[in-house]
């Protein structure tokens, strides 16, 4: 079901498309950001965002059909003496526009909400939803 490794500065995850893809997502991102010395606040903020990229594909990408994978990408590049994290998810389902908000459709805004810049594409390939947390500070080495 999964292929991963988050050794060193980058984070890949490949699971099937089903509903359990977003927490095995959620605890490993987790683990990867907590290796990397990130600050809670802004790890809960990327692990929520890209909880809710991973679910939407699951949901909307697949919906009706044979479920296919959904692949998470991350690395952590310096930024204007920080760090930022950059979450790629992907997956091979067909897009669909989001209806209006009510009970449901919540998940752009919640990703928009989290992180510095979101961009989603589409086509006959799939989607990909490109996350880009907000600059933090550098790692503090830990004390001998």
């Amino acid at each position: 079901m999964a292929a991963m490794t988050h050794g060193g500065a980058d984070f890949e995850v490949r699971l099937s498309a089903v509903p359990a893809a977003a927490s095995i997502v959620r605890g490993r991102l987790r683990d990867w950001l907590e290796g990397l010395g990130w600050p809670e606040a802004e790890l809960d903020d990327v692990v929520l965002a890209v909880h809710e990229a991973v679910s939407n594909s699951v949901e909307h990408g697949y919906a009706g059909v044979e479920p296919g994978e959904v692949s998470v990408h991350g690395r952590v590049a310096e930024d204007r003496g920080g760090r930022v994290a950059h979450v790629v998810v992907r997956d091979g389902g067909r897009w669909r526009t989001p209806r209006a908000p009510g009970f449901r459709g919540r998940g752009l805004p919640v990703m928009r909400g989290c992180m510095a810049g979101v961009e989603i594409r589409t086509d006959a390939s799939g989607t990909v939803v490109e996350l880009r947390s907000p600059a933090v500070a550098r790692a503090v080495p830990p004390v001998e």
